[in-house]
């Protein structure tokens, strides 16, 4: 269980840096040219990381069709909702909002995963919801006039997210492969935000290099970092475990854009966030230990 909770801890660290290095980069170019770029970054990485251990009988395994279906949401749709989030309402709310990912990964892996919730765990996902109710009030968001369209965005982000991971626990309970499973998810994923980007964009921002190029290029590494992380803590531990401590991005967001890019502000509700959804994770992990 203990790599489990470290790597999921590390994931939240991932993303939370991802969050921040995205929103310098949407300055120089925009969300779906930096969407495809950084989910292409992370499939070429995994081909080249992944090809020295890939063994051919991996593609005929029934785990293949589960890694497929979640390269559907996960970086691709996942990468294009948290970017676009990113751009309308900063890391630090989007990374809050995330809080909600346990609440739409926790359900498929009851149902069809066999997992059971237990008090302590439900006691920290009320404190992570709870937290993420005062990031949004203490941001001082207009809830009449544009709260739901502000809010939507990062909340779809995380429903994706979720989303991929049971689907992709269900695929190592068959094949235990997360360098596979991510170059396939990766591959798949670029091919659908290509096809948007085909359909929505401009290609030919694509073949251009401006410093948002490359920023995203930074963005889909770290990014692919912190994806494959939570799939090496899906393969160690649970989906509750999981997707409870990746959720944790909102006080790392916090800590790295006040002390390390200077360009956040801590007020008293980022502190109060901070401790309702570490203890919200703190309880989620007496949970699990008690099962």
């Amino acid at each position: 269980m203990i790599v489990a909770i470290v790597f999921a801890i590390l994931s939240a660290i991932f993303f939370a840096l991802a969050s921040i290095i995205a929103k310098y980069a949407l300055v120089y170019l925009d969300e779906l040219t930096g969407a495809f770029i950084s989910v292409l970054t992370m499939a070429v990485v995994f081909w080249c990381v992944a090809i020295w251990n890939l063994e051919w009988d991996f593609w005929y395994s029934e785990a293949t069709l589960y890694f497929v279906i979640a390269g559907l949401f996960l970086p691709a749709l996942g990468q294009r909702f948290q970017i676009l989030a990113l751009k309308h309402v900063g890391p630090t709310l989007t990374s809050a909002i995330g809080a909600f990912l346990p609440l739409f990964a926790i359900l498929p892996a009851i149902l069809y995963l066999g997992e059971t919730v237990t008090l302590f765990q439900f006691v920290g996902i009320t404190l992570l919801v709870g937290g993420l109710i005062l990031a949004a009030v203490g941001r001082g968001i207009s809830w009449r006039r544009r709260a739901f369209y502000l809010v939507i965005l990062p909340l779809f982000a995380a429903i994706v997210r979720a989303i991929a991971q049971p689907i992709s626990k269900v695929g190592y309970n068959i094949l235990a492969e997360p360098m596979f499973a991510m170059m396939v998810m990766t591959t798949v994923s670029s091919l659908v935000v290509g096809v948007m980007l085909l359909v929505q964009g401009s290609p030919k921002r694509v073949l251009s290099f401006t410093r948002g190029h490359w920023l995203f290029v930074l963005v889909g590494a770290v990014t692919g970092s912190g994806i494959l992380a939570i799939q090496v803590s899906l393969v160690a531990g649970s989906v509750t475990l999981t997707s409870a401590l990746s959720s944790v991005a909102p006080v790392f967001s916090v800590l790295l854009g006040a002390y390390i890019f200077k360009n956040e502000r801590i007020f008293w509700w980022h502190g109060v966030v901070a401790v309702m959804v570490c203890l919200g994770a703190v309880f989620i992990v007496a949970g699990h230990s008690a099962i």
